[in-house]
């Protein structure tokens, strides 16, 4: 069962900005899709409450830098997978990679060009006393006003996946509070590699993800994402990214993104996990649903003023989301990013780790929209979420603990966030 937490104070919204995921990669595939981990977790509902409000500002304001945390993103590890926990930035390559048996290796990073198998054990959900088991359907609507005509794409919720599982986070309209952690079986139906996760939600609800590794980068869509528990959620395999002989071979995704047009953007990491070099915005121009993978390049970020980015969000611009100008995470730093140049500046170092998703305000009681973290967790801790004050984007302490996989290498939080976006006017060209 995960641990819910109370927020500890409200958050304020208040800079016009706008944006959407995270991290390294580690090595072994999923050599058998019978290899799959059992755990269902069951969700936890929190009492805690805490509201938000916003004062509109323009994106030109200079934000106020919260410096409270310490930046634990920058070490490049070659550590195998192992070694003993480590910093969840840290990034290495390797030729082969072994899993040290029963214990969770955390030297994120370690790359493995073999086709190994991923020996995850049963996970098990960290709880704490006092807690009611809920289940969730994801059907209700916060204030009577619908966004897209669907249960998940009208109400406030987050989403991350990580080996075979996914995590369902209904939050609270009514404060931005989390309400429930659901843990599901991901049921792919060809094995998916073990590595970084992307994720981004389409209009119908449904999730399009994407697995990182040295092999490529693998798309599956989740076209009914379960919000019940003991709910296994299937996944169908759409493809490996092709490669388009500009950048290096494989190309490796490491974030997804949706814009106000339904588009779909991929994070190309470039020549390595851990740098810029060579990291480019790509955007879907065939039927990826069908399996067309082709991609154009937006933006060329290989020299642009932003970090190594690991997911990317909308940003809000008032009480609405936008998506030209957004927020993105580089493990650990909170970023504000002009994804049609590149352009964008560093706002804080934060608890979270990659993940990173807005929620507009439509979706919530009182219209303010609110900006959630995910954070790596470690060997012994599952993902934890937080919510970022967008006034001076300090983190609230964590509302939800995840499940801790028992993942023999990687981290119980190496995924990005989804969630849905409210209706906008892109600002991203055609």
């Amino acid at each position: 069962m995960p641990t819910l937490k109370s927020p500890a104070l409200p958050l304020f919204a208040a800079l016009a900005l706008c944006a959407c995921n995270g991290g390294e990669i580690i090595e072994a595939m999923t050599a058998s899709a019978s290899d799959s981990d059992s755990d269902s977790a069951t969700g936890s509902t929190s009492a805690s409450t805490g509201s938000a409000s916003a004062t509109n500002s323009t994106t030109t304001d200079d934000p106020t830098v919260s410096g409270s945390a310490t930046d634990s993103a920058t070490s490049d590890s070659t550590a195998s997978a192992t070694a003993t926990d480590t910093s969840p930035t840290s990034e290495s390559d390797s030729a082969s990679a072994t899993d040290s048996a029963g214990t969770d290796s955390t030297t994120g990073g370690t790359d493995s060009t073999t086709g190994g198998t991923d020996s995850t054990t049963g996970g098990t959900d960290s709880t704490t006393g006092g807690m009611t088991t809920t289940t969730t359907t994801g059907d209700s609507d916060s204030d009577g006003t619908t966004t897209g005509g669907n249960g998940l794409w009208d109400t406030p919720n987050l989403w991350y996946s990580v080996d075979k599982s996914l995590m369902y986070i209904e939050i609270n309209p009514m404060d931005g509070s989390v309400v429930t952690l659901v843990h599901n079986q991901l049921n792919p139906d060809v094995p998916l590699w073990h590595g970084q996760n992307g994720l981004t939600m389409l209009e119908d609800g449904s999730l399009l993800g994407s697995r990182e590794s040295a092999q490529g980068t693998q798309i599956f869509h989740v076209p009914e994402p379960p919000t019940t528990e003991n709910t296994p959620a299937d996944a169908v395999y759409l493809g490996l990214v092709p490669n388009d002989m500009q950048n290096q071979a494989p190309i490796r995704v490491e974030a997804l993104y949706t814009d106000c047009d339904g588009r779909i953007y991929l994070m190309d990491t470039g020549v390595h996990v851990s740098s810029s070099e060579g990291n480019r915005l790509l955007r879907f121009t065939g039927d990826y649903l069908k399996g067309d993978l082709q991609f154009e390049v937006i933006t060329d970020l290989e020299n642009a003023s932003v970090g190594d980015i690991d997911d990317m969000s909308p940003g809000i611009d008032g009480d609405e989301v936008t998506d030209g100008v957004g927020f993105a995470m580089d493990s650990a730093e909170l970023w504000q990013i002009d994804y049609t140049t590149g352009t964008g500046m560093a706002l804080a170092n934060t608890d979270g780790t990659w993940g990173i998703h807005a929620l507009g305000g439509p979706l919530f009681n009182d219209l303010m929209p609110r900006l959630y973290i995910l954070s790596a967790g470690d060997a012994d801790t599952g993902a934890e979420l937080m919510e970022v004050n967008i006034m001076d984007y300090s983190n609230s302490p964590p509302l939800v603990e995840g499940p801790d996989l028992n993942l023999n290498s990687g981290y119980n939080g190496w995924s990005g966030l989804a969630g849905p976006l409210t209706e906008c006017m892109t600002t991203i060209p055609m």
